[in-house]
């Protein structure tokens, strides 16, 4: 994730708001011409506050501490940060405007107040160095960023979208358009797309660009800020072709997204689950060998789907299928799966079960075949796991300092399903109209572990690691006991508190450092939210 240009295309939505807000006061009483515009407003506001004990998975009295040693490893250390615990609140509003040019013409959009991952109380992300202020909690320049702006355009052979729209398919496994109340990860794309329906099936063709690359001419790689030409045209440019049958009788879907990926070397690195991990080769006394990305990205994506009710059960699955290449041969597949089942209106049943595949160790430290996929960070499972990305926990999370760059921000959010097999069983419990309680347990293991004598991929830091501890890493990610209470006052407020435990599994003692594996115990974990949809 590229913090730092994020938080540069913020600051020039600025004038994009401006204008935007200049439309509106256009479609005043000063232009009576344009008083026909209606515009619909929906949107969603939410606060939370997050509270972590032993985020680091060591409640020893070193726990709070750092050990360089195992820092510099490149196994799974989480390094302390002063406290064993952790704790911080977050606030989020985005809004929705519509405007009906008339039956056939709707220009639709969305706007942030804040960001749904570093609004953090205290900091308001992002903000410029002019902005700091010691004496007071106030937003500090949070910025107002237009995050999709796309036009719909109804005609007889179909809609055509174009702009940048919400992307979404299947269970959100690769694409996920991030639309609940607490999402806090969305597809997005600058598409044109046309939505074409028969009966009961569609077609969707479309071409979504992702990135620019890094200069407008072609590519390049970026060394003490110059920009020295390479070989390529830079960019990500998807071509999709979406096919669905949906027999609203039956309660049937059945679909297949093809997803063919370019991208040219030298250009910026696009991260998402649909790339492949690329960062520069950095080398180091373990061997740090990094993912190749010389060749460029060409591969495509089979995402299969499938959905079908049966009566009190609702049966889903989602099976992406990777092949091509990323500078090195890429092939993968991953599968989702979820199992609902509600015998009365007081009872809800959910079964989630999938397998992320991770990268095998390697001899070498090189790879010839990318093997990992990543599912999309906003399809997460539990509280605590696949939830929050707890290495980052002692990592710079805001810019109170001054010395802190917008690219080194940590995110505590960022922890997507990869190497990855999981089993997550939870119920919904209603015995009261406005209140719903929500027990779980989830297992997951890992398919690949680092094996003595050879090197491995660190999922956390994207690169093969020499594994020099002379030991085989565990298997087991560990377990995990939640539960959550919803009070649902009306259709628009809602207050959530939920709790869980994660007793860590074998693969995070794995350290790589000889005979001082990490020290494991139970994370508890806590967080209270309060959200409001119009």
């Amino acid at each position: 994730m590229n913090i730092s240009r994020t938080c540069k295309e913020i600051r020039s939505t600025k004038g994009l708001l401006a204008l935007f807000l200049g439309s509106l006061l256009v479609s005043s009483p000063f232009s009576p011409s344009a008083l026909a515009l209606e515009i619909d407003w929906s949107g969603q506001f939410w606060s939370e506050f997050n509270y972590i004990h032993n985020y680091a998975m060591d409640n020893s009295p070193n726990g709070a501490s750092v050990d360089n040693t195992r820092a510099i490893a490149g196994g799974y250390y989480v390094p302390g940060s002063g406290s064993q615990d952790a704790s911080f609140q977050s606030v989020f509003l985005r809004v929705r405007p519509k405007i009906i040019v008339n039956d056939n013409i709707y220009i639709k959009s969305e706007w942030w107040l804040g960001d749904p991952i570093y609004s953090i109380f205290g900091g308001g992300l992002p903000y410029g160095s002019d902005q700091r202020q010691y004496f007071s909690f106030q937003s500090r320049g949070s910025a107002i960023s237009a995050q999709r702006v796309w036009g719909e355009f109804l005609t007889d052979i179909g809609t055509f979208q174009v702009g940048r729209v919400p992307l979404n398919w299947g269970l959100g496994l690769v694409w996920n358009n991030g639309d609940g109340l607490f999402s806090r990860y969305m597809s997005t794309g600058d598409a044109i797309r046309w939505i074409a329906k028969f009966g009961a099936f569609s077609f969707v063709p479309s071409v979504i660009v992702n990135s620019a690359g890094n200069t407008i001419s072609g590519a390049c790689t970026v060394t003490g800020g110059t920009c020295i030409p390479g070989a390529g045209q830079g960019g990500v440019v998807d071509y999709s072709i979406a096919l669905k049958y949906e027999n609203i009788e039956d309660e049937m879907e059945v679909g297949v997204n093809v997803i063919r990926r370019f991208g040219a070397a030298n250009q910026d690195p696009n991260g998402g689950v649909l790339t492949p991990p690329q960062t520069n080769t950095t080398g180091s006394a373990l061997g740090t060998v990094a993912v190749p990305n010389a060749g460029g990205i060409n591969y495509t994506v089979f995402d299969f789907f499938v959905k079908k009710k049966f009566r009190e059960f609702s049966i889903g699955a989602e099976a992406p299928l990777a092949t091509g290449s990323a500078g090195t041969g890429y092939s993968a597949f991953a599968v989702g799966g979820e199992v609902d089942w509600r015998p009365s209106d007081i009872w809800d049943f959910h079964l989630k079960s999938g397998y992320a595949p991770g990268q095998p160790n390697s001899s070498s430290g090189t790879i010839s075949t990318y093997n990992a996929f990543y599912f999309h960070p906003n399809y997460h499972i539990g509280t605590i796991m696949f939830n929050y990305q707890l290495a980052n926990f002692a990592g710079g999370q805001t810019l109170n300092n001054p010395g802190m760059s917008a690219s080194n921000l940590k995110s505590p959010y960022f922890n997507p399903i990869v190497n990855a097999a999981y089993f997550s069983l939870g119920t919904e419990i209603r015995p009261w109209d406005k209140w719903t309680f929500r027990p779980g347990v989830i297992y997951a293991y890992a398919p690949n572990a680092a094996a003595a004598g050879s090197f491995f991929f660190n999922y956390w830091t994207q690169q093969m690691v020499n594994n020099a501890s002379g030991v085989d890493q565990g298997n087991s990610l560990g377990w995990e006991v939640d539960l959550g209470v919803t009070f649902q006052w009306d259709e628009h407020f809602q207050f959530n508190i939920d709790t869980g435990i994660f007793m860590p599994g074998s693969f995070y003692a794995f350290s790589n450092v000889p005979g001082t594996p990490n020290q494991q115990s139970a994370v508890f974990a806590a967080s209270a939210r309060v959200g409001v949809s119009f």
